[in-house]
């Protein structure tokens, strides 16, 4: 099944989307208790042979599987798709063979289909209410290769469809191919994240593709379906298929549904970006191709950290040769389920975005807002696609807030900002933050600063500045202050700076010798905000 050609009625699909949600039966599962807050999954996508006459890329996925057992101590593996190149049995057992330090490890593996492990699959045709005609793909031998897909740990969906939920967090494996796409997509919408703490969807085929056309192409449905599944508490849809890497976010005006991530390859073929981002759909924040590459996923709590590696292929076309990797950080980014995330694109403004936790569950209550800045810089790259010219165009910033409990001498809670650093050095272009405090501080208020954590201490937030030279304003913070001004805002309780890093920031209180010094050493050293870009 693919859903591609989908009615182009909006109202149309709108109304058959709430009825096909409406004769599903809602899937929320209890959330266990006392679950792990720190753990860790890896994703692996696209191990097809290509022209490796075994059907899988062996020698690209032996040094992968070593990292996940043997590096990143991985809690589980999720696989997304296209194990194989021609979905034999024969061609699924050497993958099992080669992810086999995993299951000696006790790792579990969740695998999801692609469209290459359906070739060796019964074919049947149908008429959908949705798209009309369409094919489906039998799950014989897939289920008689792997059986424990359809075991206790896992609750069944349409064909190769299941969930699953481990250590609090849900997990939905969509199977693309083995179900009318009504069906398909009903249950899709069904998944609830209820109380568990984060919910992740994968599938073989991306919303966004860029080296291939997307699951549903440019269809108003891709915007229904990402709308219906952020409402249902997804975090992020992962993803393989294009053979290239890249990072996305499916947005509402400014505000992020989800995160959208479609993983690198391990094939021993690689596609060319073929396709631009979608303008106010998606704001893209990395691309890069003709590597191989894995990731790995970090929960810690509300946080999310995704961490895609990436190394260059081998040169030779001996597929029994040995390869030695070097591999890379090629891209990071960290989000939280108790913060708002933002897509920015290059030349717009950070003003406005803002942030709020409430008071409860080891929380003051803190409020968090950028008052002033720019996305000035913006990545830009050049893809080739497979005929024409070049594709060139900026990525943009995704901007996640998130919080963490106030401790001990602070007077907020700890506010975390990323994802405005376009090198992932933790340097931003200048902009305005500012942090609120209670009214019923225990201390002097013209005392409290933006602080920010380094290296396990506090420190002045614009101490941490590539650029500028601290200066203390008693007062509010106007468009005349330049990179380093920082100050206390009494009347409206917050502290502010203009500052040019991203990372973990309270307010604190800071002695007053101390503040007196620093406001010495600034005078007339004010530069405006707009006249300053950061260090590259």
């Amino acid at each position: 099944m693919k859903l591609k050609s989908v009615v182009r009625n909006r109202f149309a699909i709108a109304a058959w989307l709430l009825a096909a949600i409406g004769v599903q039966p809602v899937a929320a599962v209890s959330a266990a208790t006392a679950a792990p807050t720190q753990w860790s999954f890896g994703i692996l996508a696209d191990t097809q042979g290509a022209s490796d006459p075994r059907g899988v890329s062996v020698r690209l996925m032996q040094p992968v599987i070593d990292r996940f057992a043997n590096h990143h101590d991985i809690d589980l593996l999720i696989s997304i798709g296209d194990l194989t190149e021609d979905g034999t049995v024969a061609e699924f057992n050497t993958w099992k063979q080669a992810a086999k330090p995993l299951t000696d490890a006790g790792i579990p593996l969740y695998l999801t289909r692609g469209n290459h492990d359906v070739r060796a699959e019964s074919s049947t045709v149908g008429i959908d209410p949705l798209l009309g005609p369409s094919t489906s793909r039998g799950t014989e031998v897939w289920s008689a290769t792997f059986p424990e897909l359809s075991g206790p740990n896992v609750t069944a969906g349409p064909g190769a469809s299941y969930s699953f939920t481990y250590n609090n967090t849900r997990f939905v494996s969509l199977d693309l191919y083995g179900a009318m796409p009504s069906e398909l997509v009903g249950w899709a919408a069904s998944q609830q994240k209820g109380s568990h703490d984060h919910m992740f969807v994968f599938a073989h085929e991306p919303f966004f593709g860029r080296a291939r056309e997307g699951v549903i192409g440019d269809d108003p449905l891709r915007m229904q379906i990402l709308s219906q599944l952020s409402s249902n508490g997804v975090d992020a849809y992962l993803s393989g298929h294009d053979h290239q890497y890249s990072r996305s976010a499916a947005v509402d005006g400014q505000d992020v549904l989800l995160h959208h991530f479609v993983a690198g390859s391990n094939a021993e073929k690689y596609y060319r970006f073929e396709n631009e981002f979608n303008v106010g759909e998606e704001v893209g924040a990395a691309l890069e191709n003709n590597k191989v590459g894995y990731s790995v996923v970090d929960i810690d709590g509300p946080f999310v950290t995704f961490t895609y590696y990436s190394a260059t292929p081998p040169a030779s076309s001996d597929f029994l040769e040995t390869w030695e990797p070097e591999w890379a950080v090629a891209d990071r980014t960290t989000f939280s389920t108790n913060g708002h995330s933002y897509g920015i694109n290059a030349g717009e403004s950070y003003a406005g975005l803002d942030s709020s936790i409430a008071a409860g569950d080891g929380f003051i209550g803190t409020q968090a807002e950028i008052l002033a800045g720019q996305n000035l810089d913006g990545r830009t790259v050049t893809t080739e696609p497979d005929s024409g010219d070049g594709i060139t165009q900026k990525l943009g910033n995704i901007v996640n807030f998130g919080w963490r409990a106030n401790t001990d001498g602070l007077h907020s809670d700890i506010l975390y900002l990323g994802g405005m650093d376009d090198q992932l050095d933790g340097v931003a272009d200048p902009f305005v933050l500012a942090l609120s405090y209670g009214e019923d501080v225990a201390v002097d208020e013209s005392l409290l600063r933006l602080m920010y954590l380094v290296d396990g201490e506090w420190v002045l937030a614009v101490e941490a500045n590539t650029e500028g030279t601290p200066f203390f304003v008693s007062g509010a913070w106007n468009a005349t202050y330049g990179l380093g001004t920082y100050g206390v805002d009494t009347v409206n309780n917050q502290v502010w700076a203009v500052i040019d890093r991203n990372g973990q920031f309270a307010v604190a209180a800071v002695p007053e010798p101390s503040a007196m010094a620093l406001m010495l050493c600034g005078l007339g050293l004010l530069v405006p905000l707009a006249a300053r870009r950061r260090r590259s």
